[in-house]
């Protein structure tokens, strides 16, 4: 490798190096008021992000020495497994705290262990004096545990991308009765990105070539600062719910229950009618769904039941959560129209329990297609 492009290396991992230490320190110094009172809740996953970048320092060694086949190696590395690694671990520290679901934790510690070993392992060799991996079995037996490690964080990856699109489908539709309730933008363009990484990452690592490295060094920076650009105002709309107490266990060896199976197995019909008139009450009479951001929770809290008794009376009675409070919504904006005819489109949505228009569009679209 040339002098002139040595030195076009080590430049472009010192922008990436660069870029990364500034979102951490703005992840973790930035934050907008009044949401700097309740971090943990507007700014969920902030420590981990940070941490995450702040890994970009284990490039350093090829940053001072990008012409040395061990820094190579250790660079090859940090932007296949660790980098997509990096990703589940936002994905799960944001997304996982929005849905208050710590169980990510130690499986995503546990594969992250053996990319966290490799690592390390790469950056001793990387300032050892020498390159021990310039050539013969050794460089084999590198790019086989690079290859193997990225393939595991890769199927990681997208089985996180797939659970945060499913807890996007599910705020559309079990617990919660508007979209924006979920950061559902935010996520399409964090799983956007994410994708657009992971090809990055691959396409770097089968290269084997500094050049098209440092070209997709300055790539993921530019994916780096967007990630940072979208995760500034916190996208949450109300304090979080406490979680509510589990449903009694089933025993060992059974398929669980659902909200609706649990609900049928232990409710007569009469308490299910008394429990389905209080819903009414709540929803329908004193009109709880004219609140945007209304959830099956606080339905619960005001009519004094189990949430699992309410989901499942709900899903089997009533269409669904979702269906059932936006059904509501439309009815009440057509009402208004009627009774407010210099009314805007806007200010019947507003009026009727939608975010904006765009949310009113949204959900009519969605329920005149069932």
């Amino acid at each position: 490798m040339s002098l002139s492009l040595t030195y076009v290396c080590g430049l472009a991992a010192m922008m990436y190096l660069t870029t990364c230490l500034m979102a951490a320190a703005v992840r973790w110094f930035h934050m907008c008021r009044p949401y700097d009172r309740k971090p943990r809740y507007y700014y969920p996953g902030r420590p981990f992000a940070t941490a995450a970048w702040l890994s970009s320092l284990a490039l350093l060694p090829y940053v001072l020495h990008p012409e040395s086949a061990d820094a190579w190696d250790l660079a090859r590395l940090y932007f296949l497994p660790v980098t997509i690694f990096h990703f589940i671990i936002l994905f799960f520290s944001y997304f996982g705290s929005v849905m208050q679901w710590k169980e990510w934790r130690r499986p995503t510690l546990i594969i992250g262990v053996p990319v966290a070993l490799a690592l390390l392992a790469a950056v001793v060799l990387a300032i050892w004096p020498g390159d021990q991996l310039e050539s013969g079995t050794p460089r084999i037996v590198a790019t086989l545990i690079l290859y193997a490690l990225g393939a595991i964080m890769t199927l990681a990856c997208f089985m996180s991308m797939w659970v945060v699109l499913r807890w996007a489908g599910r705020f559309d539709k079990d617990d919660f009765s508007n979209p924006s309730d979920f950061p559902v933008v935010q996520a399409q363009k964090w799983l956007t990105l994410a994708s657009v990484n992971v090809v990055l990452c691959w396409a770097g690592a089968l290269a084997d070539s500094p050049a098209f490295l440092a070209v997709l060094q300055l790539l993921i920076s530019v994916s780096v600062v967007l990630f940072v650009i979208t995760a500034l105002h916190p996208h949450r709309n109300r304090p979080v719910e406490e979680p509510e107490s589990e449903p009694e266990a089933e025993p060992a060896g059974t398929e669980p229950l659902s909200d609706e199976q649990i609900y049928q197995r232990s409710l007569s019909r009469r308490k299910r009618d008394e429990i389905l008139a209080s819903i009414r009450t709540v929803v329908e009479e004193q009109e709880a769904f004219l609140d945007p951001h209304l959830t099956l929770q606080e339905v619960a809290d005001r009519s004094g039941y189990n949430r699992t008794y309410i989901s499942g009376l709900v899903k089997s009675e009533l269409g669904g959560f979702f269906d059932y409070v936006n059904r509501l919504r439309l009815a009440h904006v057509e009402t208004f129209l009627r009774e407010n005819p210099d009314a805007t489109i806007t200010e019947a949505a507003e009026s009727s329990g939608f975010s904006d228009r765009k949310a009113y569009y949204k959900v009519k679209g969605q329920l005149e297609t069932r």
